[in-house]
């Protein structure tokens, strides 16, 4: 690790913990993937040094649409914190992120380890134990002292937390994924899509995120939550607003 990457680490927690992140850089900053990698991996390290544990993935920016509104061309992986795992019908503050936005999307738990680069779909279709939708909550903030692809590795995705599903439908094929997504603000349909259609699918991105990890020498196991990406856009939330995403089964 680069001493200036773990002082960089340090000082973006401290803002993210503040609420205000994207402040600690005030110039410029150009990293690889893999330093921004390294970046998200210290800044976990230090999460977990004090308390805090990894429970899991998100893939993001898998839909053309998403990549389109932040400025990026291929998917990203953060990591999931048991402090921003949050039960069905919980009453969040706003004041709790900057700049709230929200994703509906497909979460996965797992039955079994991942742990190859080389995965077919039916040995991601088998590790599935469980499939449900989630809630996922962003501090939705785009530093101009960025790249959108470096900062959004670095901070993990702007990932903020997620709220689980009432119930978790076991799945132990395709034919149980959901067949449309929707999510609703304030009673009103925001965004909806058939088919859940995105490039990458639950099993599609669970053969990605397993390919990504083994190059850091990471690997997915059994009993992780995945997020698997969303098939539409960052929606922003006003305080006050109640949030519902639904993704009907198959019959």
């Amino acid at each position: 690790m680069i001493v200036g990457l773990q002082e960089l680490a340090r000082r973006m927690l401290a803002d993210y913990d503040a609420r205000t992140p994207g402040r600690v850089v005030d110039k410029p900053l150009d990293l690889t993937t893999v330093q921004a990698y390294a970046l998200q991996a210290e800044i976990a390290r230090l999460r977990e040094q004090r308390g805090e544990r990894v429970i899991g993935y998100k893939v993001g920016c898998t839909s053309r649409s998403i990549q389109v509104q932040l400025g990026v061309e291929e998917p990203i992986f953060g990591r999931l914190f048991d402090t921003g795992c949050h039960v069905n019908g919980v009453h969040l503050s706003s004041a709790r992120y900057a700049n709230l936005a929200v994703e509906g999307e497909l979460a996965v738990r797992l039955s079994r380890d991942l742990p190859s680069e080389r995965l077919s779909a039916e040995q991601c279709r088998e590790a599935i134990a469980e499939v449900f939708p989630v809630i996922e909550l962003h501090h939705y903030v785009l530093p101009a002292t960025w790249s959108p692809g470096q900062w959004l590795i670095a901070s993990g995705g702007m990932h903020a937390g997620f709220v689980l599903a009432e119930t978790e439908t076991s799945c132990s094929s395709l034919a149980h994924f959901a067949r449309s997504l929707r999510v609703r603000i304030n009673e009103v349909v925001v965004g909806s899509v058939e088919d859940a259609a995105s490039p990458h699918s639950p099993v599609e991105s669970l053969r990605w995120l397993a390919g990504r990890l083994a190059q850091f020498g990471l690997q997915i196991c059994k009993g992780q939550v995945i997020l698997t990406g969303s098939p539409m856009r960052l929606f922003p939330v006003a305080p006050g607003s109640r949030i519902v995403v639904e993704a009907p089964p198959w019959e």
